[in-house]
């Protein structure tokens, strides 16, 4: 026998002829995006088949952007989760995806698709969402030796849903000086119990309950694409100023909040 015809004996071996059940034939999944990425970092895809991973996989957005997400999967109805712009945020057992301590969250954009998987090849296109909203806040009044930290209750994110999972969320946002003053990546909110803890000295000098006061603008975490935030918080004027973006800005009394 020829080199081949014992090549193509080999493939006969390996495949499905069309007499079999092809139910039992594994399925070519191509995974991409309606749109070239937006954010830098890796690209995490999931594939899910009655309540359990098959097949999961780190790649880099350059991979992923030229169509090289090719997978191997059985051919069984399956839910496919994808999230973009990893870069600090670490999985765990493979089940969820979560904040370092300590750290902001990652440029984060997701989308989640059930797909039937019943022909041979199957490509499963996505439509990618904004999951973080940057937070701006300037200080006015704030003393020059004081810190400030962010603190909520969403530590990550469920890898089979894509949705926020609670957990201790802590870090000290970056500080590019007092006119631009603080930015901080948070993941989406469950509620409004996000806070904003100044500390001076060896004591906390005051928590403004920013999550409600981003609530009383009418912020959603329910909207598909998350906005960004700007707080202008005067410490010596006793306001808050809230803006979500570009909306006409909301202006409350600090004591209203505590």
């Amino acid at each position: 026998m020829s080199r081949n015809l014992c090549l193509i004996a080999a493939l006969l071996l390996c495949s499905c002829s069309v007499k079999e059940n092809r139910g039992a034939c594994p399925c070519e999944l191509l995974v991409r995006s309606d749109t070239p990425l937006k954010t830098d970092g890796n690209v995490l895809v999931s594939v899910i088949q009655n309540g359990t991973v098959v097949k999961q996989g780190m790649m880099s957005r350059e991979d992923f952007d030229a169509g090289q997400c090719r997978l191997m999967v059985p051919r069984v109805p399956s839910t496919v989760t994808v999230f973009t712009g990893i870069t600090g945020m670490n999985t765990v057992e493979g089940k969820r995806l979560d904040i370092r301590r300590e750290n902001q969250c990652d440029e984060i954009y997701t989308d989640s698709a059930f797909e039937e998987l019943a022909g041979d090849n199957h490509e499963c296109l996505l439509n990618l969402h904004k999951n973080f909203a940057r937070l701006s806040i300037v200080t006015i009044g704030l003393p020059d030796d004081a810190e400030v930290s962010i603190a909520g209750t969403v530590q990550g994110y469920d890898l089979y849903s894509t949705d926020p999972c609670e957990g201790r969320f802590d870090c000290t946002p970056d500080y590019s000086g007092s006119v631009e003053g603080y930015r901080v990546r948070l993941p989406r909110q469950l509620d409004d119990g996000l806070s904003m803890n100044v500390i001076y000295g060896e004591r906390t000098f005051r928590t403004l309950p920013i999550g409600r006061m981003i609530a009383a603008t009418g912020y959603s975490y329910e909207d598909p694409d998350l906005l960004d935030i700007s707080i202008t918080v005067d410490f010596s004027g006793s306001y808050v100023l809230v803006n979500v973006a570009d909306w006409e800005t909301v202006r409350y009394p600090i004591i209203e909040f505590i």
